[in-house]
Order: structure tokens, then sequence, then C-alpha cells
């Protein structure tokens, strides 16, 4: 009875983990589940783990992690009392940095995390069919959130299980049926997501990771592995209809309109949104123009001509491109911030722990630097979710590497 107990309290500690993996990007509304799920786990770990935080902070790697992201959270609180930019990316990185601090992450494995993911992306996998197949959506992702962010969320799990399936020799056949199963779920969401950002950026990811992988790699890992990869890849796009050979003439076609004159197409309102935003930038490098500035401004513009009136709209969501948006939203200042918290989990991976823990990091990096050239992956707090969550609970459950180890 008291091994079931425990199992429970287990499952109830990562309940906010799996529902982050499992259920924000399937089920609509479900990130509001999420926000007040982690809170009860916050407030029973405080009172039945008194000090698990110190122990959590006793990791040097988290230590700098958590204290960049205090640093980063005071910023984007500053900012929006001062300029009234928006709080929610703020509100979920404190959120999860009270759920990381006090969870006793010292009773899961590195395993408990990877098996999540090839869960996520079977289960993934499965309701992209269902958006599409059966309830006759043009693409995948638009019942619970839209269609760019759920295809990151996709991009992040396949290379999550991708490096679980090839970064150690030690996987059993079980997990690697499991982490199988799960990439090719990943990778059906991902093409029928039809995002073509998100596609490069696997494929940069996947090249980033093999690149620093390879000195590591025996001759026989290496030809397995890029073998691997291109078969997995290759059965996912042949498999999954002609979704990306129609994505190919889209994109052929409209750089022929743009070449017309005609800027009303996809790439050409993101053309329209990075020159406005870059203009903007120019007016107020260091700290940025503000929201509310640059929402008057775009009014102006427009009335000008200086942007379509099909593309205006947009910009009161964001400009299409994380680097352009926070320059102009909250200056260098906010963007080394914003870049210094996500790449620093990777750096504080890469030399001294598993290989899995710094091939993952690296690779879901990778993604999001490229991802963020056409969308703002961090402006959607689902994804500050899932990418906090992920590199958060790697920093605490990944071991050192030892000496020709070749575990994780």
């Amino acid at each position: 009875m008291k091994a079931i107990l425990v199992q429970i309290e287990r499952l109830f500690l990562l309940s906010p983990l799996i529902w982050t993996l499992l259920g924000i990007f399937n089920v609509p509304g479900g990130k509001a589940v999420l926000s007040r799920l982690i809170p009860v786990v916050v407030v029973y770990c405080l009172v039945r783990f008194k000090g698990q935080w110190r122990l959590n902070l006793a990791r040097p790697e988290f230590k700098r992690f958590a204290l960049l992201s205090g640093l980063l959270l005071l910023f984007l609180t500053a900012q929006h009392l001062v300029r009234g930019e928006p709080f929610s990316f703020a509100r979920t990185l404190l959120t999860v940095l009270l759920y990381l601090l006090v969870v006793p992450w010292q009773q899961f494995t590195l395993f408990s995390l990877t098996r999540l993911c090839a869960l996520a992306g079977i289960i993934v996998g499965a309701g992209a069919w269902y958006e599409v197949a059966i309830t006759g959506f043009r693409r995948a992702g638009e019942l619970a959130i839209n269609p760019i962010p759920y295809a990151t969320f996709g991009a992040i799990i396949l290379l999550s299980c991708l490096c679980a399936l090839l970064s150690s020799s030690t996987v059993n056949h079980r997990d690697k049926v499991l982490y199988l199963l799960g990439a090719c779920g990943a990778i059906a969401a991902v093409i029928l997501s039809g995002t073509r950002g998100i596609w490069l950026g696997v494929l940069v990811a996947l090249v980033s990771t093999a690149i620093i992988s390879i000195p590591r790699w025996k001759k026989k890992a290496a030809v397995f592995t890029i073998i691997g990869s291109i078969l997995l890849v290759g059965a996912g796009a042949y498999s999954l209809d002609d979704r990306i050979y129609t994505r190919y003439q889209q994109t052929q076609a409209e750089l022929k309109q743009i070449t017309g004159d005609n800027l009303n197409t996809s790439i050409g309102i993101r053309l329209q949104l990075w020159e406005r935003g870059l203009d903007y930038v120019g007016q107020s490098p260091l700290l940025g123009k503000g929201t509310e500035q640059y929402l008057s401004q775009i009014k102006m513009d427009t009335e000008q001509g200086k942007i379509t009136p099909i593309a205006a709209p947009l910009a009161h969501a964001h400009f299409h491109n994380q680097y352009i948006d926070t320059l102009v939203r909250t200056g260098l200042v906010g963007l080394l911030l914003l870049l210094a918290w996500a790449a620093l989990p990777a750096k504080q991976l890469f030399s001294s722990h598993s290989t899995l823990a710094r091939n993952i990091s690296i690779s879901v990096l990778s993604l999001m630097l490229v991802a963020g050239l056409t969308d703002v992956p961090f402006h959607h707090t689902h994804l500050v979710y899932v990418y906090s969550l992920l590199l958060g609970v790697l920093l605490l459950t990944a071991t050192p590497r030892q000496k020709h180890e070749h575990k994780y």
C-alpha cells in the first residue's frame, strides 16, 4: 500500500509537467488548467518537502538559471509597471520557476522526462491526424491554439525523441520503440501543421546536434544516426501526402507575387512587418519603442501607405520575428536578456553532463533560434511553459558525465 501511495504522489508531483507535454497543445483551454494545477502542487511541496528549494538551488547549473530567470522576471515586471507591456511571459516564468524550485527532482531521472516526451509525440501525432482527417481542419493545431506554436511544440518533441533514441547505446528495445513512435507522431504533427519555418528549424537543429556529436561518435554510431534520421524524416514526409510539395508551390507563387509588388501574401506581410519593426527599432534601440507607442505609429503608417491595411492589424499581435518584436517592445536590453536566458541551459549542459541532456538542450535551442526568424515563439506562453519546464527539468535531473561513460 505504501508503494502505491508513493507512486501516486510522484504522479501528482509530475502532473504539471505531464499536462504541459500531453494536454495544453491538444485540449482547448488546456493552459488554464495548467495555471491552476501548478499552484496546487507548489503549495503541497512547500508543506510536504520543506527546504527542498535549498537543495535544488544547491545545484550550480540550476542556480544560475534561476538567478537569470529572476533577473529577466524583474526586467519584464518593470516594463509592465512603467510602460504597460504585456505581463504574460513574466507571469508564466514566475509560475514555472516556483514549480521547479519546490519539487524534489532527485526522485526522478532523465528517463522520466524522455518517456513523457515520447508519449507526447504519440498523442500530438494522433491529435494532428484527428484534426486534419476527421474534423477537416486545413492545418493541424487550429483546434487548441494555432498551427505555428503547435508545430514548434511538435518539433521540440521530435528532437527530444530523436536525441533519446540516438544519444545512448544503453536504451533498451522497449524504450527504443517508444521513442520511435513518439518521433513518428511528432513528425506527423509538424508536417500536418503546414508551418514552413518550423520545417527549416528542424533541419537546422538536426544538423547542429550532429555537428557537436560527430567528434564523440564511433563510426558505427555515426552511420546509424545519419541513416536512421534520414529514413525517419523521409518516411514521415512521404507518408503524409503531398503537403510539403504543396507548401513549396505556394512559396514559389508568393515570391512571384512579391516581385509583382503584391505584398499581401503570407511572406509579403511578414516583409512589411519586419520593415516597420526595424524602422521602430532605429528610433529607440536601447529600451525599445514600447507596445503602446508602436501601435499608435502603425496607425499613422497605414494612413501614409507604409504598410497595407491587411498587414497592419497583424502588427497589433506581433511582428512575426522574435528578434525584431523584442527589440521594438523592450529594446536591445530586453533581447540580450531573453537570449541569455534561452541559451544558458545549453551552455550549462554542453561539456560536463550527459550526452542526452546536452543534445536535447542544444537541438531545442537551435530550433527556437531559427523559429524566431519567422515567428515569435516566446510570445506564446504555451511555448514558454514547454521551453522553461523542459530545460529546467534537464538542469535538475541530468547527471555529470563520467569519463568513458555513454549512459544517461
